[in-house]
């Protein structure tokens, strides 16, 4: 493992950065705990988006009659409700809902042993539109000329505030991630200024034989580095494991989108989130070790 750091990261020359001490597991752990939040974080984004988006297309291009009171049970009725429906401009298909059709959307609240033949359910029409629909404001005073008591719904209520529930779950997310970077750019810049303070007397040896401040910040930023590597590639695969024991509900037919990306996906996110805490960390470690070294006589 320390071949392989040295590798990607260079770390050649004497080790003047000791490898014990409280900082070295502080900087693993501050990057181990990122990466997790950052994978879970991501990942419940990425889920609630996906749910959202559904939801919404379930709502595009579909619309609902209902068709209340004792006009519901007369065919007659749905028959000229139909008849409105397939004379409208915007609207491409027309078809009323079975009778068990009706009866399953109504078991989550009834239960099966309900006798739903005997309630006054309303018949429901299930419309399909054409482009941007009908003119919802006059289809509804046609309907309520002809067939009093029938509603024309093209789920209008619905989508916009989905849309928003998308758009706001996607600024928490990013918001979630924010907090999640600087949390960990603040545990960094601890972890390295505590690692400076208790070497001071390596620090200074280093300079009285020619050691250049330069030097002395690419040894330690290089150690801070290889350290939230290797806590940042542990909390990345103990998300993915995590997430990996989720149910697949797109697998059992509740849902029609995958919530959570394939394998390669969640391989590249995992990678990704990896590669990212040891950037935040280069980039703390950098600002706050060479700001630190001008105070340090």
């Amino acid at each position: 493992m320390r071949r392989i750091l040295r590798l990607i990261f260079g770390v050649t020359g004497p080790p003047i950065v000791p490898t014990t001490g409280w900082s070295a597991p502080l900087t693993l752990l501050s990057a181990l705990c990122m990466s997790f939040l950052a994978v879970l974080t991501i990942v419940a984004g990425l889920a609630a988006t996906r749910l959202a988006a559904e939801w919404r297309a379930d709502l595009t291009g579909v619309a609902t009659v209902r068709i209340a009171g004792i006009e519901a049970s007369d065919p007659a009725t749905v028959e000229k409700v139909q008849e409105i429906l397939r004379t409208t401009p915007g609207i491409a298909a027309v078809r009323p809902l079975t009778d068990e059709e009706q009866h399953a959307l109504l078991e989550p609240w009834f239960g099966t042993e309900a006798p739903l033949a005997d309630l006054p359910v309303p018949r429901l029409v299930d419309v399909r539109l054409d482009g941007a629909g009908p003119d919802a404001a006059a289809l509804q005073r046609r309907l309520d000329l002809e067939v009093p008591g029938t509603v024309y719904d093209d789920h209008g209520a619905w989508r916009g505030p989905l849309a928003d529930a998308a758009a706001g779950l996607r600024r928490l997310a990013l918001g979630a991630m924010l907090a999640v970077l600087l949390a960990a750019a603040a545990m960094v810049a601890l972890a390295a200024r505590a690692t400076l303070a208790g070497n001071l007397e390596v620090i200074r040896t280093v300079r009285l034989v020619g050691g250049e401040d330069r030097f002395i910040a690419g040894a330690f930023i290089r150690r801070i580095t290889s350290r939230a590597f290797a806590g940042g590639a542990i909390g990345a695969a103990l998300g993915l494991l995590m997430i990996g024991g989720l149910p697949d509900l797109a697998a059992t037919g509740i849902l029609d989108v995958p919530l959570l990306p394939g394998r390669f996906g969640t391989a590249i996110m995992g990678g990704l989130v990896a590669l990212g805490a040891t950037v935040v960390a280069l980039l703390t470690a950098q600002v706050s070790i060479r700001l630190a070294l001008r105070t340090i006589l």
